[in-house]
């Protein structure tokens, strides 16, 4: 899902918090009774119900920057904005900062609504999609479409970034709009898997079941029940013990084994330019400690550490993932995988198909209220979530206990105790006008970011007077000394028609449960997950028409494989993500080719050519005749090693391949050809990838075997050591799943180092010489460590930056 906010500042070495709070500052001057912003999020004036937030655009050379689709989508509604003028009785001159003496301070009412469709995970092959809307208030002016010139309308298909209009005016403020996300029940429950429920913050109900598996992004959550397995030290072994196999803690009659957590806490894991960050909190939310940041001097013996490897854990998952898997004896090993290790270090649990024991802990250290203990996260009872879940201990809540939802004023009870006044002493902290005043203290403007709220749309010219009824009776109420209620009522009620509609489509009326528009864009935007529709632009816009139809028929299939891929690896971050794209695209030609084809001039001996030509015969190889070279399965079919299937050419893959990458010659050279996104080749890499899977034991073949003097000498039947064998290695090119983990487990398992090198780019467009120096200076790195060379550099930089067009925000 990409999404960015409706300004896009240039954005250079700052933090995407402080980038994403220069785009979508709120005004500086405050509402008179609240000291809180105007406009704010979800009560404003008078603690009305708010849709949205005002935003004081930002200039670049004096100028406001123009207003931009947030999201690709499509128009559902336009009205265009009225031109200022200087008339006191102008419906659109209202200011209700002037005591009620008339005078200008116009507010823009161009309007422009449009509905998007997001992506973000996919269960099993059905993705996970949601409809949401965007509403742009009080634009100034409106742009013409980008691509038919024309002025923007209903049924305009835009794209993400995509010019709107300028920011208008609001009560006489410049360069401000209104903005604002909303969905319906139905999309709500999509996006969110909570049912609108409401969890009561003072008395949680522990979690019984993980979190969901369709999406999953952002940091993790891990809840530990009383009596969670603990040690002091680092546990020697990673299986869990039977002592701690069930439950056996009471906090009822307060009895715990030693060892173990005597109250419940929740663990929040936070994977971020090469950091582990473990954060803990108890069952209310409220932090306990420190949060730390994990050192693989922790996890990783020193034996086994890459020289000059970094400190950094998120860079060394693969080798932690390695490390636990190697610790077991051989018969464990059976039942296990680095892979299923590499998912419970990076997800708190196994959500891909290989193995993992039954029995396997997840040993790291947290802070504790007893301090810094390490405790098993994978312990039973313990539960797995990420942000994708929108759980309560974050602060996301639905609030829709408003009895009189018809009208624009809060009565919710729920929202009056999230904001009161802690002090129990007060007898007057649930007042409205004292309610009102807390909307200013960062507290709770902290605490309803995550709020998510149903009420009607104060753009709905329908019934206007009913649903601000309360104002006339609370705020214009005449009195002895001021006579002029009636009239004030009246100029609010001319100025409320005047910024309402009477033709708005119905699905934006009833998508009316609302967030904090700041919050869901700094929330979504840890989604990498990207739909079809995004890849097809990144992909299928960049390369000759006459490909574009093969190009989108391989998304088709490798789309969700491929996000799979990316948010297994920690690919999906808009540092790496382009590289990810780009160079896969020049390794497997736009997805279209997951296994290498031969190339001309190949040099081959008779033997070889004997084995192409019982491949141009039969579907076959005789073993008796070419084992000893290929290493065969009778059964198998040999179309998976000639290059073209049935080829009367009888051309293998480059001989430059052979006894390199642990290769046995020719043969080898055609049976581990590149296969998957980023063409693995080689039979060593094939074997490390087989082992890793769990599919092959690293016991049946001997480590470096290529170090054998016999094959240095190419005489394969004279060597002491034993190649690993994979029978299949057909599975990398054929299998979409495995085509793009194969793809991620290279160049992080492998190639790890590539990850670093992807972190020092920019994460905007490289526009200066400076920049444009790194940006191609990183990119030969990370083609050096993917393909061992520079071949296709040039090709595979120009693909990186199309993908970045796509992907980054300027």
């Amino acid at each position: 899902m990409i999404l960015s906010p409706p300004f896009l500042p240039a954005r250079t070495s700052q933090s995407e918090t402080a980038w994403l709070d220069a785009a979508m500052a709120q005004p500086t001057s405050r509402l008179s009774n609240t000291n809180a912003a105007e406009g704010s999020f979800p009560l404003s004036l008078r603690l009305g119900w708010h849709n949205g937030i005002h935003i004081q655009a930002p200039q670049a050379a004096g100028a406001y920057l123009p207003v931009r689709a947030v999201a690709d989508g499509t128009v559902v509604f336009v009205h265009p904005p009225t031109a200022p003028n200087n008339d006191v009785n102008h419906a659109l001159n209202y200011n209700p900062f002037n005591g009620g003496t008339p005078s200008p301070a116009w507010t823009s009412d161009g309007f422009v609504v449009i509905a998007h469709k997001g992506e973000i995970g996919a269960a099993g092959t059905v993705a996970t999609e949601f409809v949401y809307y965007s509403a742009c208030m009080h634009l100034g002016s409106l742009a013409n479409h980008p691509r038919t010139r024309q002025p923007l309308k209903a049924g305009d298909a835009v794209f993400r970034k995509d010019a709107l209009g300028t920011p208008g005016q609001i009560y006489g403020h410049d360069g401000q709009i209104h903005f604002e996300i909303c969905c319906d029940e139905a999309n709500l429950e999509k996006l969110t898997t909570r049912q609108r429920n409401w969890a009561d913050p003072l008395a949680p109900q522990p979690p019984t079941a993980n979190g969901r598996t369709d999406a999953v992004f952002g940091s993790l959550y891990i809840y530990l029940p009383a009596g969670t397995p603990t040690r002091a030290s680092q546990p020697t072994s990673h299986l869990r013990s039977a002592v701690h196999a069930g439950g056996a803690a009471s906090a009822a009659t307060d009895f715990f084994l030693p060892d173990t957590l005597r109250a419940a806490q929740w663990v929040q894991i936070t994977y971020e330019h090469g950091s582990a960050i473990l954060a803990s909190c108890d069952r209310l939310g409220a932090p306990i400690g420190q949060p730390r940041n994990d050192s693989r001097y922790d996890y990783i013996t020193v034996a086994t550490m890459r020289p000059g490897a970094s400190q950094s854990f998120e860079y060394d998952l693969s080798a932690v993932a390695n490390d636990r898997h190697g610790a077991l004896d051989a018969a464990t090993q059976a039942l296990s995988s680095p892979s299923g290790w590499y998912e419970l270090l990076r997800f708190g649990r196994n959500l891909g198909p290989d193995a993992l024991p039954a029995n396997a802990a997840h040993w790291r250290k947290v802070v504790t209220p007893d301090g810094g203990l390490w405790v098993d996260l994978n312990a039973p009872g313990t539960f797995k979530f990420s942000d994708a879940d929108f759980l309560a201990i974050t602060g996301w809540n639905c609030f829709d206990d408003d009895p009189t939802p018809t009208d624009q004023r809060c009565d919710s009870l729920r929202m009056k105790t999230l904001i009161r006044d802690p002090d129990r002493t007060n007898d007057r902290r649930m007042e409205r006008a004292q309610l009102a005043r807390r909307l200013g203290e960062p507290e709770v403007r902290n605490k309803l970011r995550r709020t998510i709220c149903k009420f009607p749309s104060e753009w709905d010219q329908k019934d206007v007077e009913k649903r601000y009824g309360w104002l006339e009776t609370e705020d214009f109420k005449s009195t002895d000394d001021d006579a002029t209620g009636a009239q004030k009522w009246e100029r609010f009620v001319k100025h409320a028609k005047a910024v309402t509609f009477t033709n708005l489509p119905d699905a934006f009326l009833k998508a009316d449960w609302r967030f904090h528009p700041r919050e869901f864009v700094g929330h979504m935007r840890q989604c990498g997950w990207l739909s079809r529709s995004e890849m097809e632009q990144i992909y299928g816009n960049h390369t000759r028409p006459k490909d574009k139809p093969s190009i989108l028929l391989a998304i088709e299939k490798y789309q969700t494989p491929f996000n799979r891929m990316t948010e297994k690896y920690l690919l999906n971050t808009r540092k790496r993500l382009p590289h990810i794209l780009g160079q896969g695209a020049t390794e497997s030609d736009f997805l279209r080719v997951m296994q290498e084809t031969a190339m001309s001039g190949s040099a081959v001996n008779g033997e070889v050519h004997g084995v192409v030509g019982a491949i141009n015969s039969q579907s076959t190889v005789d073993e008796s005749r070419f084992g000893h070279w290929w290493g065969l399965n009778p059964n198998e079919r040999v179309d998976w090693y000639n290059s073209k299937k049935f080829s009367s050419t009888g051309v293998l893959i480059a001989s430059s391949y052979n006894w390199r990458m642990g290769n046995l010659g020719d043969p080898d050279a055609q049976k581990f050809r590149g296969r998957g996104f980023k063409q693995l080749t080689g039979r060593d890499n094939y074997v490390q990838y087989w082992v890793y899977r769990g599919w092959l034991a690293a016991a049946s073949f001997d480590a470096h075997w290529w170090s054998d003097p016999q094959y240095t000498a190419k005489n394969p039947s004279g060597m002491r050591k034993i190649p690993g064998v994979v029978d299949n290695p057909q599975v990398v090119g054929t299998l979409p799943y495995n085509c793009m983990d194969a793809g991620g487990w290279y160049m992080t398992f492998q190639r790890s180092a590539v990850i670093r090198t992807m972190d020092g780019d920019m994460d905007y467009l490289a526009v200066s010489p400076g920049d444009q120096a790194q940006e191609m200076g990183i990119s030969k790195a990370v083609t050096r460590a993917i393909n061992g060379g520079e071949n296709g550099w040039d090709q595979r930089l120009v693909n990186t930056r199309a993908a970045k067009k796509i992907l980054l925000d300027q």
